[in-house]
Formats: structure tokens, sequence, C-alpha cells
């Protein structure tokens, strides 16, 4: 859920950006650019021209030429289109032209309902959605209307937010969409696009069964609020604290641009959002999945939930187009919206972060979906499996596979326990093996002091998620806090496709704590790295049944009813670990590593003294981890899955 705006397909997608991101500069220069007779001409401010914007004017002139001239080919207009409640919502519209003149001719229209700003002024200058998503100029240019809107109490728009996914704002969609599909310049149809909180909306608006919307392609988005915010009742307080902070910066600033330069407007508009709900403030209150705050007649998460409408939005059948990444803080949600979905769906599913899709054609694939269902061309998009997904770490040209089912079929599960050391020469609290054999009934307990310098970065998948840096390290520090348990060197090639699950049976000096595994890559020199990761809150470790499909995943009710204290004898936690797709090289180890506090990502409630927790791994109190591991298929055995 985030405002970063750098999510450009390479090639010349990024080449474009670039222009955007040079235009702007020599606008805020006084610097005037334009284009006569098919070439570029500038005129610069008395002073003349620094030469470093020279030299970068010469380089890209090409470029530049040739997006004026594209931007000639677009007729933009805003407007506010008023709800039931009289609320005004900002929306802007870009129509294509040809030969200089608009097409008349009625178009599908793509619209997005945007938490961040439909569009904004910087220094100035107005920068919209065709500027920070440039691919959607190719979708213009192939014969769409493109819009976008302000959510209610946010941008340009009225209101005030009482919450986040709130009733209002998706029957607002639903009034949108058919606003855009009742205009003369538009076909009838109309689709949605967007990733994370503007994916969230495409759901909800879906959930409404708005007549005109007829597809959809969310990318990144959530499914379970409550598992997101507190995962097995753990409190990603990191997250909601840095993302409230900049929504409620945007939300009570003046930089959304205003609606035919109606500048007072957006004024009254920030002022009026002041009002909106502290989200931080609200998540920190909430610590379990039906806790209620002041005034709530019901618990927030069931109400706010996009889970909540899961039927509804498949009842209204809308097809749905899914992009998401083995990094995104949202990965497992992807593959739960495709397992409670029941009309048209497909899954695309890269080595990509919440904010980063290298390697993949956003305006292909986009055209390819919208083609098919808002224009009736058959594109073949629907003829292709479901689910196609990028293995980590494959080898080159081995990387991508196609399924139909979820997991892949083949795949199987390899229990492997955590045992005695040594395993591998690691500086850690231990050095335990991890090994396919279970222990005896005698095996033994490993104590960990909890360490609260514990983290596994500052640039992780959860940092990313509200457009901070991305990038994990290697995980030798955390290994050092952690008790560790690796395998031998693996003789051949090793994948892992789809969901860990931890059994940790534990004992500890405090009735409560968190419990964080993660899976690490170690390599040939011996340095481990991240692959994924799971957590989960002792108290909250009993299980229950999913109000929606959980792929049989373990489900924590997280209620006030069903949290328990630590007893004196050991007691299992049972949870899963982000789905991934990862194989390990022939040489590489596999590692476990357990911590009990993740300082940079989650809430850290530090104890004096520290507690000692034990990992049991013994008889009945064995503590393992099951892998999904997928045999080795070839791209042609896995394409018919």
């Amino acid at each position: 859920m985030t405002a970063r705006t750098e999510d450009v397909a390479p090639g010349p997608d990024a080449a474009r950006a670039s222009v955007v991101t040079l235009l702007l500069r020599l606008r805020a220069s006084n610097v005037r650019v334009w284009t006569s007779g098919g070439r570029l001409h500038h005129e610069a401010p008395p002073g003349g021209l620094d030469e470093e914007l020279r030299g970068l004017l010469e380089e890209h002139s090409e470029d530049v030429a040739a997006y004026l001239q594209a931007a000639d080919g677009v007729e933009s207009s805003t407007h506010y289109v008023t709800m039931r409640d009289g609320v005004r919502i900002a929306v802007d519209v870009f129509r294509p032209k040809r030969d200089g003149r608009v097409v008349e001719e009625p178009l599908p229209a793509l619209w997005c309902h945007d938490r961040y700003h439909r569009s904004e002024v910087v220094d100035g200058v107005t920068w919209t959605k065709l500027d920070s998503r440039p691919w959607l100029r190719r979708i213009l240019d192939d014969g769409y209307v493109i819009a976008a809107a302000d959510a209610r109490g946010t941008g340009a728009s009225s209101g005030v937010r009482g919450m986040e996914f709130g009733p209002e704002e998706s029957q607002d969609a639903h009034e949108i969409t058919e606003w855009l599909a009742a205009r003369d310049w538009c076909s009838g149809n109309v689709g949605m696009y967007g990733e994370s909180y503007l994916a969230m909306t495409q759901f909800l608006a879906a959930g409404t069964a708005p007549p005109s919307l007829k597809a959809i392609f969310p990318q990144v988005a959530l499914f379970d609020l409550y598992s997101f915010l507190r995962p097995g009742g753990a409190f990603r307080h990191d997250f909601i604290r840095n993302w409230g902070a900049m929504v409620r910066r945007l939300d009570t600033e003046t930089g959304a641009a205003p609606v035919r330069d109606d500048a007072a407007a957006v004024r009254a508009a920030a002022e009026e959002h002041r009002a909106n709900t502290d989200v931080f403030a609200r998540a920190a209150a909430l610590p379990c999945r039906d806790s209620r705050g002041d005034g709530d007649d019901e618990p927030p998460y069931a109400r706010q939930s996009p889970s909540t409408h899961v039927e509804a939005i498949a009842a209204a059948g809308v097809p749905v187009y899914q992009l998401t990444g083995w990094h995104d803080m949202w990965v497992r949600d992807a593959f739960l919206w495709h397992a409670n979905l029941t009309g048209p769906r497909k899954l695309l599913v890269g080595d990509w972060s919440h904010n980063g899709r290298d390697g993949v054609d956003l305006a292909a694939e986009h055209l390819r979906w919208f083609d098919h269902w808002l224009k009736g061309v058959d594109t073949g998009v629907m003829d292709e499996p479901p689910i196609r997904y990028q293995r980590r770490n494959a080898p080159p040209g081995e990387e991508w596979r196609a399924t139909g089912q979820w997991p892949p079929a083949g795949v199987r599960t390899t229990r492997m326990y955590f045992g005695p050391g040594p395993a591998v020469p690691v500086s850690s609290v231990n050095d335990g093996n991890l090994t396919d054999r279970a222990p005896s009934r005698l095996g033994g307990v490993d104590d960990l002091v909890v360490d609260y310098t514990a983290t596994s970065g500052t640039a992780t998948r959860w940092t990313d998620g509200y457009g901070g840096p991305f990038g994990y390290e290697p995980m030798t520090g955390n290994d050092r806090t952690a008790l560790t348990y690796t395998t031998a060197p693996l003789e051949q090639e090793l994948e892992v496709t789809g969901h860990p699950v931890a059994e940790l049976w534990v004992t500890s000096t405090h009735l409560d704590g968190d419990f964080f595994v993660y899976l690490e890559d170690v390599d040939g020199a011996g340095v481990s790295h991240y692959v994924t990761e799971g957590v989960i809150r002792a108290s909250h470790r009993a299980l229950g049944t999913a109000p929606y499909d959980n792929l049989s995943l373990p489900y924590h009710p997280c209620a006030e009813r069903t949290r328990a204290p630590l007893p004196e004898e050991p007691v299992a936690l049972v949870f899963d670990l982000h789905p991934v797709s990862h194989v390990f090289a022939p040489g590489h180890r596999l590692r476990i590593a357990v911590t009990c506090c993740d300082r940079d990502n989650a809430e850290t409630r530090v104890h004096h003294p520290p507690p000692v927790v034990q990992i049991h791994r013994r008889g009945a109190h064995a503590s393992f981890v099951d892998l999904p591991v997928l045999p080795a298929l070839s791209a042609a055995q896995e394409q018919e899955t």
C-alpha cells in the first residue's frame, strides 16, 4: 500500500519515464520545449541552460520529441462526479486523438480508484497517471479511454474517511463505473487497473456488481486485513505506522491536482480530510480479529477486510487477472484470492516485490486481458494455464512454469526435523542439523535467550510495502541471534514451490512471545540468503477453521476468547511461511533460523531480563518444517499440469 510511482516496465516505458523526469526538471528551470516540423526546439530563460541539462536534452532529444508529439495525441479533462450522499469525487479522463482530433468512436474505459492522488502538482507541473505509469499511454493509443479518481476523503475529492476499505468507498466505485459507462465517448464496457490499495478497490468494486464492469487487473492485492497487520497475532506496526503517516500527509496537504483549476476546492478538501481516521492508532487498538473500538457495532476487521466480501466478489463473476511477486508482502493473499474466486481468472507471479515488476510488459499484459473482455478480441489469453510463475534462482531459460492448479501437481511434502549439531560452522546461538530423519524419543532441547537486536533488515518486503527501500542483505547477522538448523550440502538441485509450514514445540520463561521462522539458502561460501519467512505470537497459537478456502493452511482465529498464555509444558506453534518458488542449487544448503524478534519490521515487546525460550526436538515434541518439494520437471511437462 504505497504511493510510490516508479512502477514502470523496462525498455520503452522506462525510457519514457526518464523523459518525463527530464521535462519536469526543464520546466522547473523555466525552460520551454516544443516540437515543430518534427524537430525539438527549446527556449531558455536569461542566463541560459546549465551544462548538465543541456547535455541531457541533447542526449535524449529524439525521445523528448517523440514524447511531446505523443502527448499531443491526448485530450485530457477533469471532472467532479457527485455521489449519492453529495460527496464530490475528482476524476481525470484521458481520450486518444488521431490526426489532431479526439476519437469520437465510443471506446472502452479503464480507470483506477486511487488512495494516493489521481494526479499531483509538482513544481507547478501536473503529474498524471499517464506520467507516473507511462505504459498506460500504449493502452490509450490502442483505443481505450483512461481515467483515474481520487477516493473519497483523499486528493481533490471531498468527504471524510471513517475507515479504509469502507462500504461508502465501494459504492462510490460502483457509481463511478456506471458514470464512465454512460458517457457518449464510452462503449459501455469498463475495466479497472492499479496496484496495492488501487488493487483492493478493484475487488471491492467488483463485489458491488456494477453491470458495466467487465474485467479487472489488480496487482499486489491484500486479501485478509487482520492476517496482514497481525500475522499469527504479531503486529506489523512498522508498516502501519509508516503507511499511516504517509497517507495522513497526503490527505491533508494540497498537492493534489485541482479539478478545472479550482485550487480553493483542493484546499477545502484537505482541511476536511483532517477528520480522517488515524489508521495507526486504530490498528494499534485492535489486537484481536474480533476486537472492537469505541462505538463499533461489529468488529472492524470483519467489516473492512476484503476477504469478508469474497463471496459477493466471486458471485459477481468479474474476470480477474492478478499480478504479484514472491517478495511482495501480500503474495500469500494472491493465491487466496485465486482459490476463492470462481469466475475467469489468471495469476502471474514473478521474482518481484511490491514495487518492482522488472521484466514484465505491463501494457502488453493489460491489452491481452482487456482486449479479450472489453473488445471481444481473441487474444489467446484464456487458452493458457491460469497460473504462471517464476522459479527463483532457476537456471537461465528454465525460470518460468505454468500450471492449472496450486500447489502445482507433483508437489510432495518433505518433513525436515530440527536436530542436534554441529551441522556446519556458523555463527549462531546453536548449530543444529536440519534432517529428514525423525528424532529419537530422547531428543533434546535448544535454549535461546531472546536477542532484541534480531532483524531481517531495513530493506525488506515490509519496508518496500510503504515505499521504503528493498533488497535483502545476507542473513548472516540475523543468524547470529538465532537458533539455526542447516542441511548437509545438496547433491542435486532442490525446488521448493508452495507454502512451507513450521511446527515448533516451545516453552518459555515468559507467558507470551513472537516466533519468527526464516527459510534461507546457504551458498557454497557459507553465506545465508533470505528465501521466505513466517511468524506467530504464541498466545494466538489456537487453530481454527477459516471462513474461506485457506488452501488447507493453518488458520488462527486470533480471537479474544482463544488467546492463551504459554503453559509450563511444551506446546505446538503451527504456522505457514509465505509461499515461494525457489531452486536450491547443488552444493547449497537449506537453513531454518528461529528468532523471537524482528526489530525493524514488527512490534518488539522488550522484557527485562529477556525471556529464555526452548525449542524442543524430541519424540512427540519434535519441531520441524514441512517443505513443498517439486521433483525436477521439464518445462513441457509442467505446462501439461
